[in-house]
């Protein structure tokens, strides 16, 4: 059994180890086959809390000075760090395959989120005229010594 962390003052958390299953009925109602993309914000409304709290309670750590030395510095809820992380990278699936193989989505809104929420980025030919760069010349920059 878990010891409990200590309160340091406010509100109670109501975080649930019930939530890490219910990830799993989120996504089967929000999935490209009823044409709902799954996010972290809906999830968060499913369960009546807000966005940032998921990020609290996937993120929360044991503190350093946490009297079980194996804990310090980990994940209080690790299993629940993993089911958001899996609304996420599903989401990131379903853009792209959406985005590949959906007629009726918004391209521009597909690259959009796949830029602005999964660090995607369009990505340009550095070398000369499509060539693959065999070889370069330093060229040492002008300052006052060699100048």
């Amino acid at each position: 059994m878990k010891k409990a962390i200590k309160n340091k003052g406010g509100q109670p958390t109501k975080y649930n180890d019930k939530y890490i299953l219910e990830v799993d009925v989120y996504l089967k109602k929000n999935n490209s086959s009823t044409r709902s993309l799954p996010t972290k914000e809906g999830f968060a409304l499913s369960i009546g809390v807000h966005d940032d709290t998921l990020d609290n309670w996937a993120n929360q750590k044991y503190p350093e000075d946490y009297e079980d030395e194996k804990l310090k510095g980990k994940l209080v809820h690790p299993k629940f760090f993993g089911a958001l992380r899996k609304i996420i990278l599903i989401q990131k699936i379903q853009l792209m395959n959406d985005g590949i193989y959906n007629k009726d989505v918004n391209a521009t809104i597909v690259k959009l989120m796949l830029q602005n929420n999964h660090g995607m980025r369009e990505k340009t030919d550095q070398t000369t005229d499509g060539k693959a760069i065999v070889g370069f010349n330093y060229i040492e920059p002008k300052t006052e010594t060699n100048a």
